[in-house]
């Protein structure tokens, strides 16, 4: 059963919406299949959400951290002060919408600026060992949550930087020749729009002054396609693919960004972008699912 930062059990609603996330939602995170916590949203990015972890109530919880009520659910705890960065790709599903953006950008300058937070229930302010243990708690679950990302620059998931080829003065019958393959894979790869295999990597590095690594010529593959995979929206056929390839989600969504990528120049070129990526991130997973 699914725990929060500090150990209680937490009962979930198995189904939720899965539209656009907005400031004030509440949301179960998940990987892999498997839910990882509950988090509300404090701001809304491109890939990614900045978010306050969520508990059961706690007597060791200290201000900032307010109670909130969900209906049909009962009463958590949002920390604000534990804020973190967390992939849109982690969004699984929105169990409700709790407090308008105007409240939410006043908590946040509330705890920015060191300041009582009228607007909300606010926990006792207390610096117990008790209340200081468990904002560690709540913590070390917010970056790791945090730590799983997609995109990312993974080796096996990330696609080569077309900047660090250019400097180095790497070419595409190069790529071609070292990697033993055929210029519309070598020129894919050098164009960002296909992954390198971990033996790809370990080759393509070859290429590059003494002491380069990885992370020195990937980056995360990125898009419209990208953008639209992230959608909570896509995460249940994500999974269902990662499940039937036996492959980790973030492995599962690199392979679909791929599949995408490859019927973007058969498309009608006027279509909007955003609209384009989702027709072609559709196909893609109708696709490998083999339902075409």
């Amino acid at each position: 059963m699914l725990q929060d930062a500090l150990g209680a059990p937490l009962t979930l609603p198995t189904e939720g919406e899965v539209g656009q996330p907005a400031v004030g939602d509440l949301w179960v995170v998940s990987a892999d299949g498997q839910d990882r916590g509950v988090v509300m949203i404090s701001a809304v990015r491109d890939l990614h959400v900045l978010a306050w972890p969520v508990t059961l109530p706690t007597r060791a919880a200290a201000a900032p951290s307010f109670l909130i009520t969900v209906p049909d659910m009962g009463d958590f705890v949002a920390w604000p002060d534990a804020e973190f960065g967390l992939a849109l790709a982690a969004l699984d599903r929105r169990l409700a919408h709790v407090l308008d953006d105007r409240t939410i950008r006043t908590i946040r300058w509330a705890v920015t600026e060191d300041e009582p937070v009228d607007d909300v229930s606010t926990c006792p302010a207390v610096n117990t060992a008790e209340a200081v243990a468990a904002f560690e708690a709540v913590c070390s679950q917010a970056w790791a949550l945090g730590d799983w990302a997609w995109p990312d620059n993974t080796i096996g998931e990330a696609a080569l930087s077309q900047d660090a080829l250019s400097d180095a003065g790497v070419e595409i019958a190069q790529l071609a020749q070292a990697l033993g393959v055929k210029p519309g894979r070598a020129s894919a790869l050098a164009r960002g729009v296909k992954v390198p295999t971990p033996e790809e990597v370990a080759t393509i590095l070859s290429l590059f002054p003494a002491g380069t690594v990885a992370g020195d010529i990937l980056e995360p593959v990125d898009g419209a396609d990208a953008v639209v995979l992230s959608l909570p929206e896509y995460k249940s056929r994500v999974r269902l693919l990662s499940t039937e390839r036996t492959l980790p989600e973030r492995r599962a969504r690199t392979m679909v960004w791929e599949q995408a990528c490859s019927r973007a120049a058969r498309q009608v070129a006027h279509t909007a972008p955003l609209e384009a990526a989702r027709a072609r991130v559709n196909y893609a997973l109708e696709e490998l699912m083999g339902w075409t």
